[in-house]
Parts: structure tokens; sequence; C-alpha cells
């Protein structure tokens, strides 16, 4: 197997939930003679979903990296998850690869999911072909490829076109292919067929020729192009994206399958397409590196595997050099260096050992200390950093805890090595309610991370919504006194104070604010006072939630010349404070989000409706490509399941961001039953 980068494809298998991307891995290791029987899902024995919850699931949490031989060509293919929670996982993997091969199958529409993949693969730069799975259903073709240029925007030529559900033609030699009990029957098209497939290859043609001035001249002159030109002017326009190539075949029927890894050797761009690639020096100016084994070396960790008995294992893209087992590297994201073991070559959870990895390649590390998913890899005497892909803002969160008390160290360990290998997944620990909070890119994300607490940590959790951090604060000025006597067999405690509170704008916090005229509180005890102040303000007389902007004025007193000291009046003040925060009129308010949710034209009276139901305030209704964006305000409160919901509503077409943006009054029916929860909890 050649080694250089010219001879090598890596392409990513992308595409939504049940379009058959696993399944298409099955038939192409068969047809490799990599496997002597193709896996299936339902029998939980596939090459790329081998983790245990994903044979449980029926499918695919995690990206898997398979390679093959074929025609002297290695091709490395990632299988990408589909599911709507784990689709974001494509952004690094579109890193390591030069192409991107769209799996739809005919009873699916094309989702959500793929638009954002397609929307990925735009931002890289790298071509994208479909591949049109499970030709045995029953569609019309020239459906799907409307589909597919109303959705995406180009321009779709198919390469190849199904006749029947065993036989494809490929219109570039104008030949069947029917495919019987494993064997491929060629010929040529007959006459009445070839006229039936005059338009499609027609457009073929002209798209090949409008690549080169001299084949636009040719075929302007009526001239035919022969099959050596079509095939260049294709694949040039197939890496400049000027369409999106369509080729079909069933993964389950091992049909079409040798037709489409020929088509990868012949029209897919090798690693070479990049050129060069683009990062920071030491000094953080833009420095490029050319795809090349002898320019110094540069990787990128792309992403990261938990494996039960190894630990982590890191993928990895060599851009440029060439990466040895047993070298030292440095990771310049972190500023570590790195000891190199063994690297190697994946299949699946396979794993076999080689000794080096070249420029354009991908391979596999395990046992680094000090590298993530995003990091680079380079000496340190020729220092690269890559960009990292942009996490996105993650929507749904949950609060755990364990079942036992003795558990939470081994869940604190458990949630650290989770996190590190899925960058999509985050903790903090909530220090005002005290919850360990999880957020991630959906229910379903969260739930699998509770299974793998419970099966590889032996953690049971409970779950809860996370606590809403609501506040309390003033809507009237008012003032009292706060006085405080003890007297004991010694000297006593005094303190007495005179606090006036008024309300703030919001987010102007608490103001304290001395007005003490000669001497009624002495210069001494005025800190204390403001302490005994700030402190009470931690926790409001509501519900317990801190006290918000709000000016609380000292203005008059009294003091002992003996009995007076900083604990006096500091409690004075508390005194002081909670009866003048009890006349003023104290409010709940409650966290209000501002939302941008994007859908389709279809779903806008049900997403505003329920948008609505959640008290939200719509500001902004915009229109885009069939598609509408609605800018809302909404509580926090009246979000913890919305993800879910949307997803209900638009059918998974629907995505949508939030970020904080102020605190608003809580109506006053909602404010008593949450006193009144408070209350109860307590």
């Amino acid at each position: 197997m050649t080694g250089f980068s010219d001879n090598l494809r890596n392409i990513a298998l992308v595409g939504g939930q049940g379009t058959g991307k696993t399944s298409l891995v099955e038939a192409i290791l068969y047809e490799a003679k990599l496997i002597t029987k193709m896996g299936n899902i339902k029998e939980k024995n596939t090459t790329s979903d081998y983790d245990n919850i994903e044979k449980k699931r029926n499918f695919s949490i995690n990206p898997s990296l398979i390679h093959l031989e074929w025609q002297n060509h290695k091709i490395n293919l990632l299988d990408t998850p589909g599911f709507t929670d784990f689709i974001d996982k494509t952004r690094f993997i579109l890193k390591a690869v030069e192409a991107a091969l769209f799996v739809i199958s005919p009873s699916l529409e094309i989702g959500n999911e793929e638009k954002k993949v397609w929307k990925y693969t735009i931002k890289e730069g790298i071509p994208r072909a479909i591949f049109i799975n499970k030709i045995e259903e029953e569609f019309e073709i020239s459906s799907i490829i409307k589909q597919i240029e109303e959705e995406f925007e180009i321009s779709c030529l198919p390469f190849q076109l199904p006749l029947n559900e065993k036989t494809v033609v490929d219109l570039i030699e104008l030949e069947e292919r029917i495919y019987k009990e494993g064997k491929v029957e060629k010929k040529q098209v007959s006459e009445e067929e070839r006229q039936k497939l005059e338009e499609y290859r027609k457009k073929l043609i002209e798209s090949a020729a409008e690549t080169d001035d001299a084949f636009i001249e040719k075929y302007l002159a009526n001239e035919e192009l022969s099959k050596e030109e079509i095939k260049k002017g294709l694949r040039d326009g197939f890496i400049k994206n000027s369409f999106i190539p369509l080729f079909c075949g069933s993964a389950l029927k091992n049909i079409g399958i040798d037709f489409l890894l020929n088509t990868i050797i012949n029209f897919f761009p090798s690693p070479l397409m990049r050129k060069s690639v683009k990062g920071k020096s030491i000094d953080d100016k833009e420095i490029e590196r050319k795809i090349n084994k002898e320019e110094p070396l540069s990787a990128l960790v792309f992403q990261t595997l938990a494996e039960t008995h190894l630990g982590e294992v890191n993928l990895f893209k060599v851009y440029s050099g060439t990466f040895f087992s047993g070298s030292i590297v440095y990771n310049s994201t972190k500023n570590k260096e790195e000891k190199i073991g063994q690297i190697y070559l994946m299949q699946g959870n396979k794993r076999k050992e080689v000794p080096q990895i070249l420029a354009g390649d991908i391979g596999a590390i395990t046992k680094l200390k000090n590298t993530d998913v995003g990091d680079t890899l380079c000496k340190k005497e020729s220092l690269i950093k890559f960009p990292s892909p942009e996490i996105p803002e993650l929507t749904t969160s949950i609060a755990i805890k364990t079942q036992k008390e003795k558990d939470e160290q081994k869940l604190s360990v458990a949630l650290a090595k989770l996190t590190k290998v899925d960058p999509f997944l985050k903790m903090k620990i909530d220090k005002e309610f005290g919850q360990t909070i999880l957020s991630g890119t959906g229910e379903m994300h969260l739930q699998i991370v509770i299974e793998r607490l419970k099966e590889e940590f032996g953690i049971d959790v409970k779950t809860e919504e996370p606590k809403i951090p609501y506040r309390e604060t003033i809507t009237a000025v008012a003032e009292s006194q706060g006085r405080y006597k003890r007297q004991t067999g010694g000297h006593g405690q005094y303190g007495d104070v005179w606090l006036r509170v008024k309300p703030l704008a919001r987010g102007e916090g608490i103001k304290f604010v001395d007005k003490i005229k000669g001497g009624a509180v002495p210069a001494k005890f005025i800190p204390s006072v403001e302490k005994g102040v700030r402190e009470t303000t931690k926790k409001g007389f509501l519900a317990s939630y801190p006290l918000i902007d709000m000016e609380v004025t000292l203005f008059d007193g009294t003091y002992h010349p003996v009995d007076s000291s900083d604990i006096a009046f500091q409690i004075a003040a508390s005194i002081g404070l909670k009866k003048a925060v009890e006349n003023a009129k104290p409010v709940l308010l409650e966290p209000i989000m501002e939302i941008e949710v994007e859908i389709p034209d279809e779903f806008l009276g049900e997403t505003n409706g329920d948008l609505n139901s959640r008290r939200g305030r719509i500001m902004q209704v915009e229109s885009f490509k069939n598609r509408k964006r609605i800018k809302a305000y909404v509580p926090a409160a009246e979000l913890p399941s919305y993800s879910t919901r949307l997803r209900s509503i638009t059918q998974g077409k629907g995505t949508f961001k939030k970020k904080f943006s102020h605190y608003e009054r809580v109506p006053e029916e909602i404010m008593q039953k949450i006193i009144s929860q408070v209350q109860a909890d307590k």
C-alpha cells in the first residue's frame, strides 16, 4: 500500500440518522475483501458501531475510522453520527478530510442535520458528493435531484442513475451494471434507454466542458469530448464545488459499491488538494505549511475516544512532515511536550501498529497526557498552532447527584474523563445552589452520558432540573432602624443604625452610601455596617434569593463608648436592612434569556404559539431562504424542555441559541408559587 499523499483519499461519510452510513461502511469493507460477511446494525456486529451503548441504541454516537486499499490507493473513511445531538462532532472530522460524502435515503427528506453539515463543508471549503442509498425502495430520481438542488442551492449532477432495484447506469461510459448474486454484469445501454438518459448525459458533458476553455470551444463547435476529457472536466468541477455529483446503490444489497469506490479513486481529491494549511506562529503571525512529508511536522487531533482497556485514543491528521512512534512532539495549544508511544491505523476499535504516519494520512495514538480534541502537535523548533473549531452554545442542561454519598468522588473523576474526550459536554458546579450541572447538545446526549456513568463507572445518579437563579429587589423607598443591644456579665454589645433603601435600575447592583454626620456612628464602625448590609443581601427575605439593584444609605445611629463593636454594628445593619426591605415592597426577579430560533416557514405559527405559551415576547421575525428567524425574550424558567419541544414542532428542522439578557419582575401569581415552593422545601 502506497504512503504518498497523492494516492490517499480521506472522506467523511455524513448525513442524518437512518440513511445507512454504517451499513455502507460494511458494504465497502466487504467489497474490499476486508471482511467475509457484512455486519448488521440490528445484529449489533458492525465494524464502526462497536461501542456498547451504540449497539444498544442502534445508532452511531462517535465518529469511527476505517481504512482500506482499492486499486493501489489508500482510502480513510470516517463514519460520522447522524443523530441530531451528535451531528456537531462532524465539525472536527471535516478538518481531517478532503471530501464529504452525503448518504441519503429515498424515504427520508433532507433534514436539518444534512443542512448543518453542508454549512460546515462550505466553511472548510471541501468538495461534497451524494450517495443515494437503498435504491431497492421506490422513488422518483428527478424529485430527489430537485430537492437536493433546492435545499443545497447547487446544481446536482448524476454520474449514475438507477434503472431498477438491481441495475445502475454509468452515465459517463453509458454502461449498465447489473448486480446479481454478488456478481456484476456489464452491458452497453440500449438505444431506447440512451434516449431516456440523454438529458442527464447532456448536462453531464456541459458541466465537464465548462471547466476548461479548450473543452468549451470544442463543445460549442459540436465536437465530441473524449471520455478522458469528460472525466477530467468533471473531476475539476467537483473539486471546485461547481456542482454536486450524485451516485446511487444499495449498501444492504451490495449494489453500486464497486462503482462508488472506483469513483472515489478517480474523482475525489487527495490531501494535496489543500496544497497548504494555515496556522499561527509563536509570535501569533500567520504561517503556512505545505502538504508534504519533507516539511516540518504538523498534526491536528480531531477526535478523542475513550476505550475501556486502552484509555484515551486520539485520532490525528498529519498535515505536514512525518509522525514517528517513539518520538517527542510539542503540543503548541497547551505549550507542553508529549512523548509518543505506539501509533496505529484504526479499523473501528481494532488497531494495527505502524512505525510512522506520513503527511496527508490519519492515525491514532494512546496515552497522551496533555492533549485534547482540537490541539496541534508539532516540533518545538518549528512551532505552529492550528485554529480549533468553535464549540456551539450548549442549549440543554441537567443537574445530577449521586444516589450514594460514597460515589461523589468517583463522580468527579468520571466526569473529568467524560468531558475530556467530549468537547460538547461541559460540567460546572453551581455554587449558589450546590448543584452539579451537565450541559450538552440535547436530551439524548445527556441521557447517554448518564448511561456511561452507570455502565462504565458504576455510578448511579439522580437527575433534576437546574435551579433558576431568581433574584429579589425592592420597588419603593423605605427607612428603618436596626438596633442590637445585649448585656452580659462583662462588656455588652451595642449597635444602632438608621438605614434608607431605594430601588436602582437593573444591573446596578448593591450600592452602600455613608451619610453619617457629626459622628453619630463612629467612622471605625462604618465598614462594619457596610459588611453587615452586603452579607445580608446575599440571602433575601421573600424566598432566600440574593438581593440586587438597591441603594442602602446609612444616615443616622447611635453608639456606646464601651459596648459598641464591629460585630454589634454588623448585626444592627442586618436587622435594619431586613425591616427596611420588608417595607419597600419587595419583589422577585427572574432571568430573561434572549433566544434566536430558526425554522422552516411552515412551522412559524406553531413555534410562535409555543413561545407565547412560555411567556415569551417575540421581538422580530426575519425571512430568509424559505426559513424564518425569530428573536424573542423568554424567561429562563420556561426553557428547560425547549430543545426537545422545538424538534417535535419542526420535525427536527428547527434550531435555537440563547444567551442571558436581563432580569425582570416575576408575575405575582408565579411569584407566590415560587415562594411557597421554597418554604415547602425548607
